[in-house]
């Protein structure tokens, strides 16, 4: 029973803890839009690779034929 007397409160405060952050959270927008990141991977753009052909180097291509 004595157990209880510390369990009890502690238990609470956590809880009032945990319901701090998600209000926190909630107002921030958090939760907003919950839908469109799983999608967002579908609509994103590729980028077109850059020609191997080109050098960077100031001597030009360096295979020699």
């Amino acid at each position: 029973m004595e157990a209880l007397y510390l369990t009890i409160p502690m238990a609470m405060c956590i809880a009032v803890f945990f319901l701090y952050i998600f209000i926190t959270a909630f107002k921030k927008g958090q939760f907003e839009d919950i839908e469109s990141p799983k999608y967002r991977m579908f609509f994103e753009e590729e980028y077109p690779q850059e020609n191997q052909s080109k050098s960077n180097s100031p001597d030009g291509p360096t295979s020699k034929s």
